[in-house]
């Protein structure tokens, strides 16, 4: 039988602050919350100032936009102005042109229809006595071949006292009423050189 007396590890109990514990728990809590909301704070901030950045650098392209905008207008309104002091003579000269064609071509149709219509003589007598002083005409001049193609009963139908007279500077067509203290010039001739002096008077 053997005299050793066997010896046994002790194991002794950790004793432990439980107090202590909770405080560093809530000692490490609190600073994750701060770490966390320090975090935020310095988030926001940058946020901000990256939005205000753009916000001022978009400003800065509108201002310059507009401005690149109204130098463009105002370029465009020169050139227009440019080109109207340009083209101004030109459409006038071309509108007198226009409006002297105009006339010419009226006169060329009339001209036709009067050569070609009997009743030219009868209308330039219509035309030359048909006015507010009809009854003071003393004499109607007319082309020789108008007077003639008048028939009795027209040359009847003249006012007394009107005399009808044959004038071979005028042409077919056309007629002059004298009266007392002047003429009535019922000229198509005429007529169209009023035309084309009312025009010319109008475009200058």
């Amino acid at each position: 039988m053997s005299t050793d007396a066997g010896f046994a590890s002790l194991a002794f109990p950790s004793l432990r602050d439980r107090g202590r514990e909770s405080i560093e728990a809530r000692a490490r809590v609190s600073g994750h919350a701060a770490g966390y909301a320090a975090g935020l704070k310095t988030a926001a901030v940058e946020l901000a100032e990256r939005a205000a950045a753009l916000e001022a650098d978009a400003q800065r392209t509108a201002l310059e936009n507009a401005r690149r905008v109204e130098a463009a207008l105002a370029a465009l309104d020169t050139a227009a102005r440019a080109l109207d002091s340009r083209l101004a003579p030109v459409l006038l000269d071309a509108q007198s042109v226009l409006a002297a064609a105009s006339v010419d071509i009226a006169e060329a149709i009339i001209g036709r229809e009067l050569a070609t219509t009997p009743d030219s003589a009868l209308s330039a007598l219509k035309r030359a006595l048909d006015h507010a002083e009809a009854d003071a005409v003393v004499t109607v001049r007319m082309s020789p071949a108008d007077l003639a193609s008048l028939d009795e009963e027209t040359r009847a139908a003249v006012a007394v006292g009107v005399r009808l007279q044959a004038d071979a500077a005028m042409a077919s067509g056309d007629a002059v009423a004298e009266l007392p203290n002047g003429y009535l010039d019922a000229r198509i001739g005429a007529a169209l050189d009023r035309v084309r002096a009312a025009l010319a008077e109008g475009i200058s």
